[in-house]
């Protein structure tokens, strides 16, 4: 099976600093240093739909805030135990 690699564009200064404002406040929210492994993830998980398209820092700030309820049902509910 191929694989197909969409070109992904570079992040512009501006894009830098609504990611890093959405990180920054979802860490005070939540309660986690900025530099913490959960920040990491959080971070990842906004660059993701960042680079999927999503633009507006208010979906943005739904869909990392929607991740985090996700994985916790998850892992309060693990299947298979």
């Amino acid at each position: 099976m191929a694989t197909t690699d969409w070109p992904k564009e570079p992040l512009t200064t501006e894009a830098i600093e609504i990611l890093d404002r959405l990180l920054k406040n979802w860490c005070a929210e939540y309660g986690c240093d900025t530099g913490s492994l959960r920040a990491q993830m959080t971070a990842r998980i906004l660059i993701d739909w960042f680079e999927f398209g999503v633009r507006d820092e208010g979906e943005l700030a739904v869909l990392v805030r929607d991740q985090l309820v996700f994985d916790t049902s998850l892992s309060e509910h693990p299947v298979g135990r």
